[in-house]
C-alpha cells in the first residue's frame, strides 16, 4: 500500500480524492481484518466450502471484491491527477 498525500491546492480541486483516498485505507484494512478473524479465507479448499458457515462464505465474497475495487480507486487516483495536471506550452508538442 502506497502512502498518498495530497496538496491541499490538489484537495481543493479535486475533494473527492480524500474520501477516495480514506476507502482504499479501509478497503485495506478490512482484507486484513477478515483474514485474521478467517484464517481459512487465506486457503482455498473447494471441499470445506461445503460446510462452512455463511460468514466465512460472505466474507470470501467481500476479499474477492476488494481488489478489483481498490484497482478502479488507483485508476480513479490517477486519471483525476492526470486531468489536473497543467496542460504542455505550445512549444512542446510534437506538431
Amino acid at each position: 500500500m502506497r502512502r498518498q498525500r495530497f496538496h491541499p491546492r490538489t484537495l481543493a480541486r479535486a475533494p473527492e480524492l480524500a474520501t477516495l483516498a480514506a476507502l482504499d485505507k479501509l478497503l485495506f484494512l478490512s482484507a486484513r481484518v477478515l483474514a485474521a478473524e478467517h484464517p481459512t479465507l487465506l486457503h482455498d479448499d473447494p471441499l470445506g466450502r461445503r460446510n462452512e458457515p455463511p460468514t466465512l462464505r460472505e466474507g470470501r465474497r467481500l476479499l474477492r471484491s476488494i481488489t478489483p475495487l481498490r484497482v478502479a480507486l488507483a485508476r480513479y487516483r490517477r486519471a483525476a491527477l492526470d486531468a489536473l495536471a497543467p496542460a504542455p506550452p505550445d512549444e512542446e508538442l510534437p506538431f
